[in-house]
This record gives C-alpha cells, sequence and structure tokens, in this order.
C-alpha cells in the first residue's frame, strides 16, 4: 500500500499533488487533509487557498485531528477565498481576507498583492501551497476556467523566487468539470479517490506508482 508519505516525496521540485475526488461519499476531501496534517506536524511552512466555508474546514480538519488554532500565524497561513467573495469578516491571527469589490479579475489582482506582502513578511524558503477545495471556484467565480489560469499565472510570478514551492490541490470534478482538464495538465501526481466494492479508495493515475489501488484511512 502506498502511504501519503511515500506520494509527498514523489512531487517532483515545485511539482503539484492533485487529489480528484469521484464519488462524494469517498471522502476525499478528508483524505487530503491527512496531507495537510502531514506537513504542519513535520514543521512546513503551508499557504491553504481556502475555497470553502472556513466552520466547514475547521470541522473537518479537526476531525482528521489536525489542530488548526494551534499551528495558524506559524507553520499555517490562509488566504480565505470563500470570505473574501462573499464580503466576510475573519478577524483571526493567520487568516487573510481581500475587501472591497471584486470580480474575477480584481480577485487575483489583489489576491496577487496580499500574497507578496505576507510572503515579504514571512520569507520562507521552500513552502506548501494547499488548496481546500478548488471545486468551490465554480460557485465563486463566473468564469472559473478564466479565473483559475490567471492564478496559475500568479503563483509562477510571486513564487520564482522560493527554493521550493509544492502544490496540493484538492478537487471535486462533480462540483466544478470547468477547469478538470487543466488540473490534469499542470499535476505532476493524481491520486482519483471512489468506491470501489463497497470500500473508498485511491487509484493512482498520474506519476510514480501509476495503476496502483489502496484503501483510504488505513481500509476503515
Amino acid at each position: 500500500m502506498v502511504k501519503f508519505e511515500q506520494l509527498i516525496r514523489e512531487i517532483p521540485h515545485n511539482g503539484v499533488l492533485s487529489i480528484i475526488q469521484r464519488d462524494l461519499e469517498s471522502n476525499g476531501d478528508l483524505y487530503s487533509l491527512s496531507f495537510l496534517k502531514h506537513l504542519l506536524e513535520a514543521g512546513e511552512k503551508v499557504f491553504v487557498l481556502l475555497y470553502e466555508p472556513f466552520h466547514v474546514f475547521l470541522g473537518n480538519a479537526k476531525m482528521m485531528g489536525i489542530d488548526v488554532e494551534g499551528h495558524l500565524g506559524k507553520e499555517l497561513v490562509i488566504f480565505d477565498v470563500f470570505a473574501s467573495v462573499n464580503h466576510l469578516e475573519r478577524n483571526i491571527p493567520g487568516v487573510y481576507t481581500l475587501s472591497g469589490y471584486l470580480d474575477d479579475v480584481v480577485f487575483v489582482t489583489k489576491l496577487k498583492e496580499l500574497g507578496r506582502e505576507v510572503l515579504e513578511s514571512e520569507m520562507p524558503e521552500s513552502l506548501w501551497i494547499f488548496t481546500y477545495t478548488t471545486s468551490g471556484m465554480c460557485k465563486l467565480f463566473s468564469n472559473p476556467l478564466l479565473t483559475y489560469k490567471m492564478i496559475w499565472a500568479m503563483r509562477e510570478e510571486l513564487l520564482t523566487g522560493l527554493l521550493r514551492v509544492n502544490t496540493i490541490v484538492m478537487f471535486s470534478p462533480i462540483e466544478c468539470p470547468d477547469i478538470e482538464d487543466m488540473i490534469y495538465f499542470v499535476s505532476d501526481v493524481i491520486i482519483e479517490t471512489m468506491i470501489l466494492k463497497g470500500r473508498r479508495v485511491g487509484i493512482i493515475t498520474k506519476g510514480p506508482y501509476e495503476g496502483e489501488i489502496f484503501e483510504l484511512f488505513g481500509g476503515e
């Protein structure tokens, strides 16, 4: 059985691992949080792009044994996209939001400015970006594919000076089919989660160990 620690090691320099939830009942979103937990416990710097309500992320993270409050402002920084687009305030240290008018283009411009400010203050040598869940883009933006392309272009521009930047993408194509092809294109490693013969499984469909099937959550 391939463990997520092995998969993390197989992500190439500045590479992308995507977890694609084919069946909602497979709990691929929860499985993705196993990667976040491993990174935080290893002391890695992680920026989370949060496309879902903060309380949903907090509850799911707690379910997976992640002490979000204990890591916030230290190893963990959250850019709350959901709150920004819906004009919700987050007076929580380590959680950043954008204010004012936001259409798709303005959002990316302001996110770029905020990202630059945070990077200058944090000054990490290496960084992990974790998106939860990227499928939320279809609920938040009028043109999710164009916006996603602009975010990737911004990522390349902002992070070129860092020694290492890796990305983990959590995505449900059922909820946002518009950006599925692009996620396949940018990913170096892909794990697809689904229900197979009544079991929650992951199938590696791109990268090392391609074709391997394993039970999520240790077969629980």
